[in-house]
């Protein structure tokens, strides 16, 4: 009833039912917990326009009750009383449900998240209190600018696209959804073929498929696609709110690369050069040096055909205008000049380094192995993984920061107090 793939020894087992159902089995001997994770390729941006949050909304209502475990209440306490964790999360590009619990609990976590994927009951009534529970969830993400200011990014870099919509939805949207749409999603989206089944801890691989077998052994159809990302039409480089917040909260950014471009380890260092730390060139500068801001730092968002690299800062409104010429320059450095090779090795140490302890716990390594397998074309082991960090060279980081920072990737998305966006698009350049 199924296959292994195993060219090399791995630090983990790929098993596929014949139901097209993906089993990753990661033992870690050393451990006494195990993380039990059904991750699904669906979320916000599988969604149509009228769908907007449904994702999200799926997400929750499966904790509400299922044939098995009828209540929110019993689905929390079944877990919470063996002193485990559950929890789950919706994202652009995937969904995940997981428990980590003592291992000797793993078939307790197996059954439940089986039971809430497959049977749950998504009654009117909770889902009727449940959109009041997202809604409070999507007004808390709106009253923090400092969050709220990278969604503002996203919609300026792909309007009017599910990539760049609010995975919360909105109260429109939500409120819209019925105990019919809802269940037509579930359908849709959690069969099989779009599944991973993954386990990592103290776990026994032949235990694991029997368990897959006999609870998730369902037939389903093709996995759902989504509609492929497109360049924004016509030149609106800014997105400001009018709020009158003590600091200002400052995003430049633009078009990142996908999960699978070849480049993508090359700009995961640059990243760690520019913002990502406190020895950063970012925090250095604009902070230490300038003074300028409390929080600075850069990130990249990676999708499948596309993503994003965003420079961000907390500052005072009277300092807009010079945080945001101190972030540019630091950028417009790493597109001119060639980083020395001690910065190189130190920054490639603090990249492997973060790499191995974040993959120190159970539910990290199940993350760490589902996601490539769900939305990269090749799965990678940590080692693997370090091995091409540790290949990129001082030429590979200077190509990509040309590929990437040039003026169509010059966008502003900010909150604060009166934003002067037409003096802003002025300041929003490049040294020449």
């Amino acid at each position: 009833m199924s296959s292994v793939t195993t060219l090399t020894p791995r630090p983990y087992e790929r098993h596929v039912l014949s139901n097209g159902l993906r089993v990753l089995v990661a033992p870690m001997p050393h451990t006494r917990s195990v993380t039990v994770a059904l991750f699904f390729g669906m979320g916000s941006r599988y969604e149509a326009v009228q769908e907007q949050g449904i994702s999200h909304l799926v997400e929750h209502m499966l904790f509400k009750g299922s044939a098995k475990y009828p209540s929110a209440q019993l689905i929390s306490e079944t877990i919470e009383g063996v002193g485990g964790i559950l929890n789950a999360a919706t994202d652009k590009e995937l969904t995940v449900y997981y428990a980590k619990v003592a291992s000797r609990h793993a078939d307790l976590a197996f059954d439940l998240l089986a039971d809430m994927v497959r049977q749950p009951l998504l009654e009117t009534a909770e889902l009727t209190k449940e959109k009041k529970v997202v809604l409070e969830e999507l007004g808390l993400a709106q009253d923090a600018p400092g969050e709220w200011v990278h969604q503002l990014m996203s919609e300026l870099l792909w309007p009017d696209q599910a990539i760049g919509w609010e995975i919360a939805g909105t109260a429109e949207t939500v409120n819209s959804q019925t105990r019919d749409t809802v269940l037509d999603y579930v359908r849709r989206g959690y069969g099989p073929t779009n599944t991973v089944l993954v386990v990592a801890g103290d776990a026994d691989p032949e235990h694991v498929l029997r368990q897959a077998q006999e609870r998730l052994f369902a037939e389903g159809g093709p996995p759902p696609s989504f509609a492929a990302a497109m360049d924004r039409n016509g030149s609106v480089r800014i997105k400001s709110q009018s709020r009158e917040t003590e600091q200002a909260y400052v995003c430049v950014g633009g078009k990142g690369l996908s999960r699978s471009d070849p480049d993508r380890y090359a700009l995961r260092v640059a990243n760690a050069i520019l913002g990502d730390g406190m020895s950063s060139r970012l925090f250095l500068e604009v902070r230490e040096k300038r003074g300028l801001a409390y929080d600075v730092h850069s990130y990249v968002n990676a999708f499948y055909d596309t993503g994003a690299v965003v420079v961000s800062a907390g500052v005072d409104p009277a300092q807009v205008e010079p945080a945001m010429e101190a972030m540019l320059g630091e950028v417009d450095k790493m597109r001119q000049h060639v980083v020395p090779e001690t910065e190189l090795r130190k920054v490639k140490e603090y990249l492997k380094g973060r790499t191995v302890l974040s993959l120190e716990d159970s539910a990290s390594v199940a993350q760490w192995y589902a996601t490539q397998e769900l939305l990269t074309p090749e799965l990678l082991t940590p080692d693997e993984v370090l091995d091409r960090i540790e290949a990129v060279t001082v030429g590979d980081v200077l190509r990509v920061c040309q590929r990437i920072f040039n003026d169509e990737w010059l966008n502003l998305a900010l909150i604060a107090p009166g934003p002067d966006e037409e003096r802003l698009s002025g300041r929003l350049r490049f040294s020449r």
